[in-house]
């Protein structure tokens, strides 16, 4: 077989040439048209439905709004991604959470934070303040009258005058101690 002349060869580069770019004129448009911007899959309606889906990339306990790696964890950007494109085929949030529930089983779900959470420094304070009150009125309710009688006003300068036998036993033990001292 004889090899094809040169103008032949120039004439089907040619056309090949014209075809690539005919294409590539059709496919770069589309591509962009469909494609989603950073700006599209971090939109507060994305954020939104993403609040309720936990990450499954195993390196964190977040929603898949994370910033892990600059936003670009394996499961959080194609799932803002799949979130996007849902939102855009008209699905409300909660399908939106049911197909990722039904995917990804039910570990991918997170609640919604509680909204009683800021309660606890107050209910904790009160139970505070009810503890020291009962025992404050349990001190002063041992020390009152019944149990020890009040002591008597001390005479010049000298040890109050207490008929008490264990204060007595206390103050003699004190005394010998300090004795030693001198």
């Amino acid at each position: 077989m004889r090899a094809p002349k040169w103008w032949v060869l120039r004439k089907r580069m040619l056309r090949l040439k014209f075809s690539f770019l005919f294409l590539g004129s059709l496919l770069i448009p589309a591509a962009v048209i469909w494609a989603q911007s950073e700006a599209q899959i971090e939109s507060d309606e994305v954020k939104r439905v993403g609040s309720h889906i936990s990450c499954q990339c195993g390196s964190c306990n977040e929603n898949i709004n994370c910033m892990m790696s600059a936003g670009q964890c394996h499961f959080c950007k194609p799932a803002r991604t799949e979130i996007f494109n849902m939102q855009n085929q008209g699905k409300s949030d909660a399908q939106i959470i049911q197909s990722f529930i039904v995917e990804y089983g039910e570990k991918v779900f997170r609640h919604d934070p509680n909204s009683y959470f800021w309660l606890v420094p107050y209910v904790s304070l009160g139970f505070g303040a009810i503890a020291i009150v009962f025992i404050l009125r349990r001190i002063r309710g041992r020390h009152s009258g019944a149990m020890h009688p009040p002591l008597k006003p001390a005479a010049a300068g000298g040890p109050p005058l207490d008929d008490d036998p264990t204060l007595a036993r206390y103050r003699d033990a004190i005394e010998k101690d300090t004795a030693k001292l001198d």
